[in-house]
Parts: C-alpha cells; structure tokens; sequence
C-alpha cells in the first residue's frame, strides 16, 4: 500500500516577473531572479508559500526586457586574482556547510568576470561542485551572456547544460525556450529537471511527465513552485491521462500505477486552475483509497479553503465525496 506523508501539499509561489528595461550606463545589464535555482548543500532555499490554493493571484509569466543589452564578453581578470579564483573554485568541493557557501559566497563576489573560469571547471565529477557551478553560473550571467546560455544547451559536460537550461528558463527568451524539449530525454535526470522546470515556469507543459515522475523526491518544492504557471494554459491532457486507470497495470502493478495517480493530484492541486480542479473531480472515483483521499484534501482546499479530512471511515468518505462532487456542480 502506499503511504502519503502528508495530507497538505506546499508549493513556492513564483517570484515577481522580470523588470522591463536595458541597462543604462555604468549599471550591469538586468538579469532574471533565480526562480527554480535549488539552495546547495548548507545553503537555506527561498522561503515558500501556498500556491494553487483556492483564490490565489494568478501568476504573471516572466518576461524579458523590452530591449535587450547587446552581447559582451565578460571582464578578464589580473593573473593573481585568477589563481586566487581558481581556488575558491576548488573549494566548491567542501563537504561543511559553512566552508561551501563562503566558497560559494566568494567566487560569486568575483562577478560576471568568473564565468571563464566557473565554465572550464565545469568538466568536473563531482557532484556538490557541478551543484556549486550551476549556482554560481546562474547567478553571475545577465543577458549580456546569451551566446554562453546557448552554447552551453549543447555542452558535452552536464554542468553547463544544467545551467544552460536554468539559465534560459529565467531568461524567458522564445528562442532559447524552444531548444529546451530535446533536453527533456538528455541522459542526465539533472538536465532533464532544469528544462522541465524552464519551461513550466514559461507557461509550457512540455515537461509534466518527468515533473510527475519526480514530484514526490527531492525536487518536489522546485516542481510545486513553477506549477502555477501553466494555470490556464492548457487542459493539462498528460495528467488527465495519467489519472486514467489501466485495468491491465492494475493486475500487474497496481501501486506503481496508483503512485503515478497520487503524483497527478499532486501536481493538479499545485496547478490550482478550474482544468485542474475538474480532473481532480474525476479522482474523486479512484478506488484506491489513498488516491481518492488525496484528491478530497486537494478540493476541500481548492473549492473551500478547508484543511484535510480528519481520520474517517471509508463511511464518512464515500459520504465527502459525494458532498464535493455537489460543490463542484453547484460552484
């Protein structure tokens, strides 16, 4: 049987749409705010609130400046400051909360004129550093480095392609957007995040699959928060497809299939939009009880603001059902 830890979902809403405007003289060019950046080890990740819930704002897709900077190539830097970046680069590596995000902290503080050597370290294996490089690249490119975003789509190193993928999601530029579904089967499930994130953060469903197959690891708060977006963009077939029982599956595996369902509520629930509260509404027959349980909770949030169903009997839920179906119809 499946387990749902918790009755309540949490999602990030999204922050504020970028600001218009290219850059006047002597101000660095306007970058977009890290949205789906995730916090590295020791680092705390942007504070969350309710999102899909029933009455809330509807999200404003990000959009870049109306003029954009022209294309420049960072600063260099002085020998001995690039021997000094060189190692805090290697510090990246630290296990210590601490010692990493003042690594992290430091190699950021070196500005746009990092890049050069944050991309050739990006031929690393090891794990915390490509996480501490993605960080750092997101953080230090503005759109003055358009031509590295790009490029770096089609890296042969993991590290840029994950920053390539971030990177051109808070861009919110079309033609970088749409070289981002071929990265949706790159062979790394890292690339493969950055992208689908992008783009459910630019309103596109292309990703949904992979954000249902992963909602429920550690990237969930990363999903949740970009989910609002897609509301109203769509009629999220995917998910509606997903919540489609297989009678077949259901001899051979029916919790795989049922936990493919709960991550659909899930993800609905997030998404928060009149599409989605119907499909829930269709959840509301799953004969798996968790699954069915889950999509109470969602509309008993969505349709009334309430909280979770306390502990009931299968009685008292067959009887809430029905009561939300009428809620539904009556809304």
């Amino acid at each position: 049987m499946l387990v749902i830890a918790a009755a309540v979902f949490h999602a990030a809403l999204l922050l504020s749409p970028l600001q218009a405007g290219a850059p006047t003289a002597g101000q660095a060019a306007p970058t977009p705010t890290a949205r789906s950046q995730v916090a590295p080890p020791g680092q705390t990740p942007p504070e969350a609130g309710p999102a899909g819930q029933a009455g809330s704002p509807k999200v404003d897709l990000p959009k870049p400046p109306a003029e954009l900077p022209p294309i420049e190539a960072p600063p260099a830097l002085p020998a001995s400051r690039a021997e000094a970046l060189g190692r805090e680069i290697s510090k990246l590596t630290a296990t210590n909360p601490a010692a990493l995000k003042a690594a992290q902290d430091t190699v950021i503080g070196y500005g746009r004129a990092a890049l050069a050597a944050l991309t050739k370290a990006s031929t690393t294996k090891h794990p915390g550093q490509m996480d501490s490089l993605v960080l750092c690249l997101t953080m230090l490119a503005d759109y003055r480095d358009r031509d590295l975003v790009e490029t770096s789509l089609t890296s042969p190193h993991v590290v840029l392609r994950r920053f390539g993928a971030r990177k051109a999601g808070e861009y919110a530029l079309p033609e970088l957007l749409n070289l981002l579904p071929p990265l949706l089967k790159d062979k790394d499930a890292g690339v493969q995040l950055e992208a689908t994130l992008a783009l459910l953060a630019n309103g596109r469903e292309d990703g949904l699959a992979i954000a249902a197959a992963v909602v429920d690891g550690p990237a969930k708060d990363r999903v949740l928060a970009v989910l609002p977006a897609i509301a109203d963009q769509g009629g999220h077939e995917l998910l509606a497809a997903l919540l489609r029982i297989d009678p077949q599956r259901e001899k051979e595996e029916p919790d795989v299939a049922a936990k493919e369902r709960l991550s659909a509520v899930l993800l609905l629930h997030a998404i928060g939009d009149t599409a989605a509260e119907g499909l829930l509404v269709t959840a509301l027959d799953d004969k798996h009880n968790v699954v069915q349980r889950a999509a109470i909770d969602s509309l008993r949030d969505l349709l009334e603001h309430q909280g979770p169903m306390d502990k009931s009997s299968i009685f008292q839920q067959i009887n809430e059902v029905k009561r939300l179906k009428e809620v539904w119809q009556n809304r």
